[in-house]
């Protein structure tokens, strides 16, 4: 799922994660992001609206996206007292206090799936801090394995427009999403009906579009900017 259009007023990524449960789109919606309105304090205090970057929970970045539209990628420290002296995040930032907490939710709601994920949690000490020694390398298999299962709906977030978070989608399309020799189908008898297996991924980055297209058995599916048509 891609929470698109959080550069406009109003916009709100806790809102739109709780409407993914009021109208029932999955039971476990699990945020993969943490999206950064700005990386000017004072913008907080003002209600600017708007998107600047991105925190990559699972492999614990940031992306900062400047005005000329430029990517920069950022690596967070693993150890938590260093998360008040980052260059390119002020001590004073609102979203620092939330780094910790959204980190050790999205593994314990992920565990809940795993248990071989569960046990390594358990063999931490009991502190969000810990949680920070878990590689991406170690999550990704648990949370492919959750997606591909149905039991847990990844959720990223951004401004297509703006290309912001649209790589990002692409990276965990990549990681989490099934392939096609990952769906099993049978095998055709003589004179069978012709089935067919189609996948196509296309990216128009003049306009921001992000276009998925699957076609089985002569029924298609689209997904542009992460809604399905």
């Amino acid at each position: 799922m891609f929470l698109n259009k959080l550069d406009r007023p109003g916009a709100s990524f806790r809102a739109s994660i709780s409407s993914l449960l009021s109208h029932r789109l999955h039971p476990h919606p699990l945020a993969l992001v943490l999206p950064i309105a700005s990386f000017d304090p004072r913008h907080y205090q003002q209600a600017e609206p708007g998107i600047e970057g991105l925190v990559d929970l699972v492999k614990w970045e940031v992306w900062k996206w400047g005005q000329d539209g430029t990517l920069s990628r950022h690596p967070l420290p693993r150890d938590s007292a260093d998360l008040d002296d980052l260059d390119f995040i002020p001590p004073s930032h609102p979203l620092l206090a939330h780094l910790l907490p959204a980190r050790a939710q999205l593994l314990e709601n992920l565990a809940m799936f795993s248990e071989e994920l569960m046990d390594q949690l358990l063999n931490l000490p009991s502190t969000p801090a810990s949680y920070l020694h878990i590689d991406s390398s170690s999550i990704i298999p648990h949370l492919r394995r959750a997606t591909l299962n149905g039991q847990v709906l990844p959720v990223l977030c951004g401004s297509a427009m703006k290309d912001i978070g649209t790589d990002l989608v692409m990276d965990y399309v990549g990681d989490l999403l099934a392939s096609p020799t990952d769906v099993s189908h049978d095998s055709q008898a003589k004179n069978s009906p012709v089935r067919l297996l189609a996948w196509k991924v296309s990216w128009d980055k003049k306009r921001g579009w992000m276009t998925f297209v699957r076609v089985y058995s002569g029924a298609f599916e689209i997904f542009i900017l992460g809604s399905r048509y």
